[in-house]
């Protein structure tokens, strides 16, 4: 499932990129408004520029804001209108903050996923942009806010790979250009360390906090996430399900797809256009998906049966402990 069915645009980079970057560091105030955007913009999938600058081998992320949700079918001439609206938008939003001075580098993007949908090509579309207009540091940042449930916090630090970069740039994901560079759904993305860092401030007032009357008061553990696990065990497996189903009809259209070019070359020959070569992206993707589902389910249920044996336990020690007692 894909965050959503735009392509987001990059603003005009102001710091030019010197070095790589090898990790990324979020402030938590800046987490915070990550992720109450993406929590409360549920079921629409969220968007936003991240700002901050690179600082030696860490990309630090001081600031962020969000970008105006747009539908995703627009009627005739509306498409313009809301890209050009989305645009000036993020431009003044800019402005003003340079105006109070604020950290108004732009340094990538964020999303909400759910379903691996990081793993689209809208998605990838749209870092491909920023990492071209801003360089190979800009990265991007995807939450998921229904793994989050479960009691940790998902989310990933992203950038495309030099090599991924290079091919989308000559636009051939031919079958013999991906075996000539030998290019694997693990060729896509980097994921680069991410670190949340507070000022000394905030974290006197966590400290504070942890003594106050709410934290010690036990009522507060009803919102406490679940730890019920069927309905996650559900979501992947019905992803694994959607995966194999999307993989077939793409590998279908793929099979189409290449005849029509065959076919194509007679006429080519004739004088006609031939028909572009297909391309085999959208496989990579749907594989990696698979892969990324296969390995939540694993994950899972290690959990589960961690859970279990712990319960079984504590089950017993508790049946020891009533026959002593007696």
């Amino acid at each position: 499932m894909m965050p959503s069915s735009e392509v987001i645009h990059p603003p005009i980079p102001t710091v030019e990129v010197t070095h790589d970057v090898k990790r990324v560091t979020i402030e938590g105030l800046v987490m915070l408004k990550l992720v109450n955007h993406c929590q409360n913009s549920l079921p629409q999938m969220a968007t936003g520029q991240l700002l901050g600058l690179d600082v030696a081998e860490s990309l630090e992320v001081t600031n962020c804001f969000p970008f105006i949700h747009r539908e995703a079918e627009f009627r005739d001439g509306q498409e313009e209108e809301a890209e050009r609206e989305a645009r000036d938008y993020q431009y003044e939003m800019l402005k003003s903050l340079r105006e109070v001075n604020v950290d108004c580098n732009a340094v990538g993007w964020y999303c909400s996923i759910w379903q691996e949908g990081y793993l689209s090509t809208n998605v990838i579309e749209t870092q491909y942009d920023y990492q071209k207009e801003l360089g190979a540091n800009a990265v991007c940042l995807v939450f998921d806010p229904l793994k989050t449930t479960q009691g940790k916090l998902c989310i990933k630090a992203l950038r495309l790979k030099k090599k991924f970069m290079d091919m989308y740039k000559a636009g051939d994901f031919t079958q013999e250009a991906i075996k000539e560079n030998k290019l694997t759904y693990e060729d896509i993305f980097e994921e680069l360390p991410l670190q949340i860092k507070n000022n000394s401030l905030t974290d006197v007032f966590i400290s504070e906090l942890a003594g106050s009357k709410y934290f010690n008061d036990h009522s507060c553990l009803e919102d406490s996430p679940e730890l019920e696990t069927t309905g996650y065990i559900s979501y992947g497996l019905e992803g694994v399900v959607e995966g194999c189903d999307d993989l077939q009809q793409t590998t279908q259209k793929y099979l189409y797809d290449h005849r029509k070019w065959k076919q194509s070359q007679s006429y080519h020959e004739a004088g006609q256009k031939p028909v572009t070569k297909p391309s085999r992206l959208e496989s990579i993707l749907l594989s990696k998906q698979m892969m990324n589902h296969c390995t939540y389910l694993e994950e899972l249920g290690t959990a589960n049966f961690q859970n279990l044996y712990f319960a079984d336990a504590l089950q017993k020690v508790a049946t020891d402990g009533s026959r002593d007692s007696s």
